[in-house]
């Protein structure tokens, strides 16, 4: 072979190998042609109503256009049902149903109570401290004028400053008696009525306890008061992530109202000097036992408990309870957030808590100190008076709280009396407490409690009894409304209205694109049109007999025997 002939073959070889290995492409007629194919196979075979009709020879072309009208009617109308229904259920995603209406309330915890006396600084208390500023010659004033004086620090209770003329400023005299620094905390906490001499006898779970064992002097919304199962450990503690705040709270494990809670209170009405309430007793506040007690946050009940009165008030509780599939919806849609979710922030947390912490940032960055009640846990400046006039003024601001703003879109509020806190919300599972309240006048040989003995005489004293009287407790649950497979049956249904439409469906549409799919991927055979050709041309298939099938050996063999005479 010369070399030109070899050079040829080799280009020729190179030509096809190339050939070979360049991409496949497919041809636009080549595409409609097999779209066609299996668009025809699937209206054929799909188990969709009517759509065999457009490919039946049989079907005359009324029926393919009443078949093309209905569904161009019945299918608009059902991605517009799916599609508005599929709206209003993330609008709306989460609903709250009765769990039950029996949940034990023996595994509840026994909310917490404050008892404040309305008398927010004692006579003998104060009398006592001018009795100090006098023996200490700092001033010419008399004891009654130093009293007089300290009567100004009640302003710090309600902030309601009234501009008028002092000459003299208690915080100016109690500077110089302390030295040039005194604790604003600690002095309002000296000259508050003492729990030791107002709550005379306590009584819980049906037994008789010291009332210095099971309250506590503590700081609520309206000063220090005595509170009961008050289960965190300090007023001031850091909410961080790290510290864990909570003590155990005490149980409801006695029904009745020889189970629960039964103080008697003494008013002593002649130790009254700055009343925050121009009628005398007590303001008890009724809270969660493992929240700050403030209004502000809600959640609270407040009542006030006059004396010579009986005051019986029936706790009922409401447990709400949240599932964590809701935790796939944001916390606009829910409206509530679990524990775990914010354990960045604190390793427990309340929305009382958090309300009391953005309303002590804003009255830290408008004023620059914290009032004495709230809690200091960063131990920030404590206000004093001369901060009284700032916090008067913003004031209606911290009694006008917005948790998160998309509760409210109300674009005519005025901000600036609002104080916005946009990351509390409330937890999804909390108790809330409710009350109902009976009283009657509290007479001799009235014996409505058991802590009242028979020779007592009733003067200005009184009676709170608290308690569960119900065995079952509602308990409510948040969930969503559909789950994913509810939502498809739904879809589902719909679809099944509206064109016949099932999962098999879909698994005959996918069937179908995937035979679609396969064959344009496949090369076209080369030889198909020879092949045709030569399939063509074959000789047309003829009858073949049983005897044929045997060899012609055999058929001479037998031949050979028969002339032998072996037959």
């Amino acid at each position: 072979m010369d070399k030109s002939s070899r050079r040829e073959r080799d280009a020729d070889g190179v030509a096809k190998g190339w050939a070979m290995s360049k991409p496949h492409r497919v041809s636009n007629a080549r595409f409609v042609r097999t779209l066609l194919k299996y668009s025809k196979l699937y209206c054929r075979y799909t188990k969709l109503a009517g759509f065999r009709y457009f490919v039946e020879p049989e079907a005359t072309w009324f029926d393919r256009t009443l078949w093309f009208l209905v569904y161009a009617v019945t299918v608009p109308a059902m991605v517009y049902t799916i599609y508005y229904g599929y709206l209003e259920f993330m609008e709306n995603p989460i609903f709250t149903s009765v769990e039950t209406e029996y949940f034990p309330t023996y595994q509840l915890d026994f909310p917490g109570i404050a008892i404040c006396s309305i008398n927010r600084i004692s006579r003998r208390a104060a009398v006592e401290l001018a009795n100090e500023v006098f023996a200490a010659n700092i001033t010419d004033l008399s004891i009654d004028d130093i009293l007089s004086m300290i009567s100004q620090l009640g302003d710090l209770y309600d902030s309601e400053f009234i501009q008028q003329k002092r000459f003299h400023r208690i915080d100016q005299l109690l500077t110089v008696y302390y030295n040039g620094y005194y604790s604003i905390t600690d002095l309002m906490k000296r000259l508050t009525p003492r729990c030791s001499s107002m709550l005379l006898k306590c009584r819980f779970h049906n037994e008789k306890r010291n009332c210095s064992d099971i309250f506590a002097f503590r700081k609520t919304q309206d000063g220090f008061c005595c509170t009961f199962n008050y289960a965190t450990k300090g007023d001031d503690t850091l909410l961080d992530n790290g510290v864990n705040h909570r003590l155990d709270s005490m149980k409801v494990n006695n029904l009745t109202e020889d189970g629960g809670l039964s103080v008697l209170l003494e008013p002593f009405l002649d130790d009254y000097f700055y009343p925050i309430f121009p009628s005398p007793g007590w303001k008890v506040t009724i809270f969660n036992p493992y929240d700050y007690p403030d209004m502000a946050s809600g959640g609270v009940i407040d009542f006030l408990v006059s004396p010579r009165e009986h005051r019986r008030v029936e706790i009922e509780a409401i447990m709400f309870n949240s599932t964590k599939s809701i935790t796939a919806y944001p916390l606009e849609k829910r409206g509530c957030v679990f524990e775990d979710e914010m354990t960045s922030l604190r390793m427990f947390y309340t929305y009382s808590d958090c309300i009391v912490d953005c309303k002590t940032a804003d009255i830290w960055k408008s004023c620059g100190c914290v009032p004495f009640f709230l809690p200091n846990r960063k131990s920030r400046r404590v206000c004093n008076l001369e901060d009284v006039p700032c916090l008067t003024l913003h004031k209606p601001t911290w009694f006008s709280v917005v948790p998160h703003e998309n509760l409210y879109n109300n674009e005519d509020m005025d901000k600036t009396d609002i104080l916005h806190c946009h990351n509390c919300y409330p937890e999804c599972s909390d108790v809330k407490y409710t009350a109902k309240m009976s009283m009657f006048n509290l007479q001799s040989n009235t014996h409505v409690i058991k802590l009242i003995p028979d020779n007592m005489e009733i003067k200005d004293e009184s009676t709170l009894t608290v308690y569960f009287n119900n065995f079952g407790t509602i308990k409510l649950r948040q969930d969503v409304i559909y789950r994913w497979y509810e939502l498809l049956g739904d879809a589902s249904g719909i679809c099944g209205i509206f064109v016949g439409f099932s999962l098999i469906a879909v698994v005959e549409f996918a069937y179908f694109v995937g035979l679609f799919v396969f064959e344009l991927l496949k090369r076209p055979d080369p030889s198909g049109g020879n092949e045709k050709r030569a399939e063509g041309k074959q000789p047309p298939i003829q009858t073949i007999y049983w005897g044929e099938l045997y060899s012609y050996a055999r058929a001479t063999k037998n031949q050979r025997d028969r002339a032998r005479g072996k037959y």
